[in-house]
């Protein structure tokens, strides 16, 4: 593929006034939002997990109510961030170098039913918080590269 002088590809897309710059740009502000949701949705997590580990240890009522109050909290953000992921493939696969690269966190996310479809024990809760954490660490790290090499594109 020919390249521009600013390091860009050079092509035409027709009927369109496609810019290079803009493009990496926009998907550069695309994984940022979707890093913020899913940074967002990590601290939630947290907090469930170690109101959840309360919880397994005689914690009560209340630990509980924060738990699940923290798990809400999560999965809000994380409903936000599949959204926001959506947009930053879309975006990526605007610009050229990254065509048919998905940031993919949606095997298995199903959020609404993650952490309440038949958890009747306070060990399963947990179990499934701290597998959500793991997921969101993996597509944070995920955005976090792909970010990385966009920033190369500037």
């Amino acid at each position: 593929m020919a390249r521009n002088s600013d390091n860009y590809p050079s092509y035409e897309v027709p009927g369109e006034d496609f810019d290079p710059k803009r493009e990496v740009e926009e998907a550069i502000d695309a994984g940022e939002k979707a890093l913020a949701c899913l940074n967002r949705a990590s601290k939630s997590l947290d907090s469930a997990s170690g109101w959840g580990m309360l919880d397994i240890f005689g914690g009560g009522l209340i630990s509980g109510l924060a738990k699940h109050h923290r798990i809400d909290e999560a999965q809000d953000a994380l409903r936000e961030a599949q959204s926001s992921l959506a947009v930053f493939s879309r975006e990526l696969s605007d610009v050229r170098e990254f065509s048919g690269l998905k940031v993919d966190i949606s095997r298995g996310w199903t959020f609404a039913d993650f952490f309440f479809d038949g958890a009747i024990s306070d060990i399963v809760v947990q179990s499934k918080i701290e597998d959500a954490r793991s997921r969101v660490d993996h597509a944070r790290d995920s955005v976090r590269e792909t970010l990385a090499r966009l920033e190369k594109l500037r």
